[in-house]
């Protein structure tokens, strides 16, 4: 019994030595240069000039979306964090508490459904910094704690689920789990709904007699549940319902999404050549150590009901699997179908079978938890998620310190720019990652960026205020060949432009765009500040005010 208590000691410390190890590489660049984030932490900037500042330069740009979208949690939290810290600190704690929270909250998980498997919890390493996590999805992010722990509350709590305190409790997790990600959200309350019904389905197998008893309880869980998501299951339909029936649907072919699933997709971030060598390894061991498990099951039921072996052992005692393997049996057969079916864009969202197929590996980590196999089986687990987890990282330091320099770069400039001026940014690199990195400079000052296309997408707290929001220009109307005038919306004023921020190096021969804006720079702009992948040119109109 000591020694058992010192391994759990031991385990758990070595758990936690790696949690913290797990994060250091994603805090140690000012920014995390994520391929979104930059724009989330702008975002979350106008929230703040919006609602604490009132700031009356921002109100005839952007405006609260009114509409209650579920992508508000990561915005919410960094814009509170930002009142007391600049925004890289503000983006830090964000990535701390994901990184520290999520791999204890799935541990935490794992051991309410299955007490002797926390061996498999170490196989949530590599998934903490998944592509969603690179992307800059952190309400996605978000999304997944969240589901964790309201995942694990309502196995913990269901039988008393309709007692004042634990229903408030789920309610908040649930309305959390919705203003995060509302695909997520869809999950779980899919994952709950299962859960009845399978623990309802199992209780009337075994207890014929108290079907009353049994239908009682389905009901109370049944309520409880509805109860604590009844305001966003209204949100829920009221988003799709809201949304034009002419929005572009993409579906992807059945042999790339048994592709993606092979690869373990969702977590490959950056090069997917060297990545897919380390993440194809947590497939074929999620497989081997599933089918271990279901030959080990097979053969105890051989042993105990064909030929009829006299049980020695408490394992062979009970040789059918518990509630939780069933619950996650019929869960997994669930949203491997949704992941078959269901479109991977929908408008402008996206990554719909990637972000069910991220759960489905979880679902299967906990799946496999349940099998009585040997415990050298969770050891093996376990170093393989250390060893494919350290590789990932090793790969992902040398472009995170490189990405680093250029965010850093873009954030520099904003020591250039005078407060409430109006930027025009100019992305004109070759990268599809960065292109939301000239945001960088919006993350502090109240600088207003007339691109933004959380404002343009409808899905996130910000909107332009179309009522209000006037045009905007650069060079001098007398002279057309020096002029470039962005008259978004006809009859409303417009308004010199005072900066153009660029990544990249732009083309002047290019087209007639970039020819106008080189004679435009060249004739009405001076250059103030130059790094090796950034420029910006203040007005010269700006300059004499």
């Amino acid at each position: 019994m000591e020694i058992s208590k010192k391994w759990q000691r031991a385990e758990l410390l070595i758990f936690t030595i790696i949690t913290i190890v797990n994060l250091l590489p994603f805090v140690a660049t000012r920014f995390f240069p994520s391929m979104d984030g930059a724009s989330h932490l702008s975002n979350s900037n106008i929230i703040n000039q919006l609602v604490v500042h009132h700031n009356p330069l921002f109100r005839q740009f952007f405006m609260i979306n009114p509409e209650p979208v579920p992508n508000w949690t990561s915005h919410l939290l960094i814009s509170l964090f930002t009142l007391l810290m600049p925004a890289f600190l503000a983006e830090k704690i964000l990535i701390i508490i994901l990184l520290a929270s999520t791999p204890f909250a799935f541990r935490m998980l794992l051991q309410t459904i299955s007490p002797k498997g926390t061996l498999f919890s170490f196989l949530i390493f590599p998934f903490t910094h998944s592509m969603f996590f690179f992307f800059g999805f952190f309400n996605f992010c978000m999304a997944i704690l969240i589901f964790l722990v309201a995942l694990n509350y309502w196995l913990r709590h269901e039988h008393e689920a309709l007692h004042l305190r634990q229903l408030i409790t789920l309610t908040i997790l649930v309305a959390l789990t919705y203003f995060s990600h509302i695909v997520i959200f869809g999950i779980l309350l899919i994952v709950i709904a299962l859960h009845i019904i399978t623990g309802s389905l199992l209780e009337l197998i075994c207890h014929k007699n108290n079907r009353q008893i049994i239908f009682r309880q389905f009901l109370k869980k049944t309520l409880a549940i509805t109860l604590a998501a009844f305001i966003p299951l209204i949100l829920f339909v009221y988003f799709f319902y809201s949304r034009p029936e002419t929005r572009e649907i993409k579906y992807i072919p059945f042999r790339e999404l048994v592709k993606i699933m092979v690869s373990v997709r969702p977590l490959i971030s950056l090069n997917p050549v060297i990545e897919g060598k380390q993440t194809v390894i947590l497939f074929y061991l999620l497989v081997f150590m599933g089918g271990t498990g279901a030959l080990f099951f097979l053969t105890r039921i051989y042993r105990k009901f064909i030929k009829k072996e006299i049980a020695v052992t408490a394992v062979e005692k009970q040789p059918l699997p518990r509630f939780n393997f069933w619950w996650l049996s019929i869960s997994l057969s669930v949203l491997l179908a949704l992941y078959f079916k269901l479109p991977d864009a929908y408008g402008t969202a996206s990554y719909t079978n990637l972000r069910i197929g991220f759960l489905f590996f979880l679902l299967a980590i906990l799946w496999i938890s349940t099998f009585r196999i040997p415990w050298y089986f969770g050891l093996i687990a376990a170093v393989a998620g250390i060893y494919v987890n350290t590789v990932l990282i090793h790969v992902y330091k040398p472009s995170i310190k490189e990405l680093g320099k250029l965010a850093d770069s873009c954030n520099k400039a904003a020591d250039f720019i005078a407060p409430n001026s109006l930027v025009l940014p100019l992305y004109c690199m070759d990268n599809w990652f960065t292109g939301h990195f000239v945001d960088y400079i919006a993350v502090d000052k109240p600088i207003v960026m007339v691109y933004n296309y959380e404002c343009e997408s409808g899905y996130f707290p910000v909107k332009w205020n179309e009522k209000v929001k006037p045009n905007y220009y650069m060079g001098n109307p007398a002279t057309p060949e020096k002029y470039l005038n962005f008259e978004l919306t006809k009859g409303k004023p417009s308004v010199r432009l005072d900066y153009v921020f660029i990544v990249g190096h732009y083309d002047p021969n290019k087209d007639w765009f970039f020819g106008t804006l080189h004679k435009i720079l060249s004739d009405s702009f001076v250059c103030v500040y130059e790094a090796e992948n950034c420029s910006l040119y203040q007005n010269k109109l700006t300059k004499l005010n």
